[in-house]
């Protein structure tokens, strides 16, 4: 059975080398992104061109509900999480709970 990861601020830098290199290696990668759409999308078609299917989900790490919905859909279309790298950058002065 693949593997499963959510990767957060997947659609930059580190994050979207990280999302094309499991892809690659046949992990189905949920890519999360928040204000960067054109290029989760572009991140979506590169890899599409390559026959490798991801899937792009737009959620503000910053927001517990929005979490739980890129979970849920995980869950969902998978049926399971095995990996999970928290790249996006959050930077607040609150508590998250």
């Amino acid at each position: 059975m693949q593997k499963v990861a959510i990767i957060t601020g997947a659609s930059r830098g580190i994050g979207r080398a990280c999302a094309i290199k499991f892809a690659k290696e046949g992990i189905k990668v949920i890519a999360n992104y928040n204000k960067s759409e054109e290029s989760a999308k572009s991140l979506k078609e590169e890899l599409k061109n390559q026959g490798i299917e991801i899937e792009i989900f737009k959620a503000d790490i910053t927001k517990k509900d929005e979490i739980k919905q890129m979970i849920e859909f995980a869950l969902n279309k998978y049926g399971k999480i095995d990996i999970l790298i928290n790249n996006a950058r959050n930077i607040t002065n609150k508590t998250f709970y």
